[in-house]
């Protein structure tokens, strides 16, 4: 049933003498799938839940980079660059994941030219993302970012998907700035009638300023 699940998400289908190597595994909410440092063993396809990505910092903090539904792959950058695991994902939810073991891709998947399309698109998105929030939060104020970051949340692009979180402290790591920062945004908006916040909630007033503050600049 699994792999039949896998076929209609990633529009891939495993050989049958393949599948006996291939597992399902599970992950319940805030296990580590993957930790940075790790040697990847495989590649994991997620089949249910959601997962976020985050950077450890030299504080010990973790700094939020993104979070991922289906279709979502792990491993595939760690072993076209042959490199140890640069990020750790977390289960944000129970995941289920089809683990392809190294072996199996080394061996036969990697000859195979739909498997390897299946990992291109995945990197070429990957890479797509990082750029637009790159861009966005080098070249935009924290303001303008936060109105960007509202007005993605709000629309039907499937980049916020990514980003789309309700903790403050995610929403400040997702935009690149600080809480302290970001409240100071927060604390003018509501001074200006733009919004009302009560404690970590906030409603929006005037849609039509947030979108003037955005500057037309979107997550996408």
């Amino acid at each position: 049933m699994q792999f039949e699940t896998f076929t209609q998400i990633y529009g891939y289908t495993f050989q049958r003498e393949f599948k006996k190597n291939v597992e399902i595994r599970r992950y319940d909410s805030n296990d580590y799938i993957l930790k940075v440092g790790e040697a990847i063993t495989g590649l994991y396809f997620l089949l249910e839940g959601k997962y976020y990505v985050s950077s450890p910092e030299i504080t010990g903090k973790e700094l939020l980079l993104r979070y991922c539904q289906k279709p979502a792959i792990m491993g595939d950058v760690e072993i076209f660059q042959n490199c140890l695991v640069q990020s750790n994902c977390i289960a944000a939810e129970t995941c289920l994941m089809l683990f392809v073991p190294y072996a199996l891709y080394e061996q036969h998947l990697k000859h195979d030219s739909a498997f390897t399309q299946l990992l291109l698109q995945e990197l070429a998105y990957k890479l797509r993302t990082c750029t637009i929030s790159s861009r966005v939060n080098a070249l935009s104020s924290v303001s303008t970012r936060l109105a960007a970051y509202l007005c993605t949340i709000e629309s039907t692009s499937l980049f916020k998907e990514y980003i789309m979180t309700n903790i403050l402290d995610e929403v400040a790591s997702l935009i690149g700035t600080t809480k302290r920062h970001l409240n100071r945004v927060l604390k003018q908006w509501s001074d200006e009638g733009i919004i009302q916040r009560k404690e970590e909630m906030i409603q929006i007033i005037n849609w039509s300023k947030i979108e003037e503050i955005s500057e037309n600049v979107r997550f996408e």
